[in-house]
């Protein structure tokens, strides 16, 4: 298997040193504690010659193309369409309610190949099935 690094988000814009895949020692810290630090996380690996990156984000997704259907999130999070305008302009379809903030809401934009995860339990399952993944893109490589 190829080597894999990751890289937890804490917050908007911090990230931890690059630890080895499946290092599970900080979301399991974070499993006890009561107020939410990890908003995602970065898996990075190298094929051929060039590095792959996969985004992995926890929270709330909404559809920026289907705004309309997204109005009870809107309104039970109270996100304003300004801040979703904003997003859009910037070139993304989706976007995500990060759980960080536990009364002051937090969006960002996600990626279209990025995933979101409701909680961080299916965090931990989404590294067991991606692990599983990247081994087999990487025996299909050799």
């Amino acid at each position: 298997m190829k080597e894999i690094k990751m890289q937890y988000r804490i917050g908007t814009h911090s990230y931890t040193k690059e630890i080895p895949f499946l290092n599970m020692s900080l979301l399991e810290k974070q499993f006890s504690l009561s107020i939410p630090l990890i908003t995602g996380a970065t898996l990075s690996w190298k094929m051929k010659k060039k590095y792959e990156n996969y985004n992995i984000y926890v929270g709330k997704e909404i559809s920026l193309n289907h705004i309309d259907e997204e109005k009870y999130k809107l309104e039970k999070y109270q996100i304003s369409l300004e801040e979703l305008a904003d997003l859009a302009v910037k070139g993304y379809k989706r976007a995500c309610i990060l759980n960080f903030k536990k009364y002051d809401q937090v969006i960002v934009g996600v990626e279209e190949n990025a995933l979101v995860v409701p909680d961080y339990f299916a965090l931990k399952k989404t590294f067991f099935q991606m692990k599983h993944m990247i081994e087999s893109i990487s025996k299909e490589s050799l």
